[in-house]
């Protein structure tokens, strides 16, 4: 990750939405299919032709994995097919919670061990108690995984957005907390212009987004203009972060 804070990751779905965001600027181009859920994963041939498309100077890519439980072996599995494309990113959800989260990163960590691409965790917040029960996920994912990064995002995308569900001081304490740890954080989960300013000021390193991209919901296809918009949005907050108080 660069020194410009927040970047902006943008999910598509396909080479033309891929090559559309890399014209209008995204800094992570996001493999992800929303209408599988959460973390869709993209099609492996499919991965392929976008990179292919995008070729050798190319925003850095990511690509989910799908929703799928933490269970080890099938995880693993995908993890490393999914790597095996050439995405520079794997990113995984951590769908799990208590004893089996724990339990199942530990075995995640082993699994990967002397061969693991660069890894992201995704914690659903719909789906964990507060900013307690998140950060130590997060810590867990960070020790046992050695993800390069943890992000947060939300499962269901109906039942209101990340900055609905957890207040500005809880999502600045998870951004420390991850930088702290020397990875990097990032936000997500039914972002809107709107949100990008607040989100900024936690000092995320980036910000992911799908829904404010498109012409309908998270499902229809990238809108330039609303891409344009966001894009904007957030250069005038990495601007006003440059300026001394």
């Amino acid at each position: 990750m660069n020194g410009l804070r927040p970047l902006f990751l943008a999910s598509v779905r396909d080479c033309r939405e891929a090559q559309l965001a890399a014209a209008l600027g995204a800094d992570v181009i996001d493999l992800k299919e929303p209408r599988h859920g959460a973390l869709g994963a993209v099609a492996r041939d499919e991965q392929c032709a976008i990179l292919a498309a995008l070729g050798a100077k190319r925003p850095l890519v990511s690509a989910t994995v799908g929703d799928l439980p933490l269970d080890v072996a099938p995880l693993a599995a995908a993890i490393r097919a999914t790597a095996a494309t050439g995405v520079d990113i794997v990113k995984f959800g951590v769908f799990a919670r208590g004893t089996t989260a724990a339990e199942g990163l530990r075995a995640l960590g082993r699994a990967l061990r002397g061969n693991a691409p660069a890894l992201v965790a995704v914690l659903p917040v719909d789906g964990l108690a507060g900013i307690g029960e998140i950060l130590d996920l997060a810590r867990r994912a960070i020790g046992d995984c050695d993800v390069a990064g943890v992000m947060l995002d939300t499962a269901a995308k109906t039942r209101g957005s990340l900055p609905e569900l957890l207040a500005p001081a809880e999502l600045a304490r998870f951004v420390a907390a991850v930088r702290a740890a020397g990875r990097f954080a990032g936000l997500a989960g039914s972002l809107r212009r709107e949100h990008i300013a607040p989100l900024a000021a936690t000092g995320a390193d980036l910000l992911g987004f799908r829904g404010a991209l498109c012409a309908g919901d998270r499902t229809a296809a990238l809108d330039p203009a609303a891409f344009r918009l966001v894009r904007e949005r957030l250069l005038a907050a990495r601007s006003a972060s440059l300026v001394p108080a």
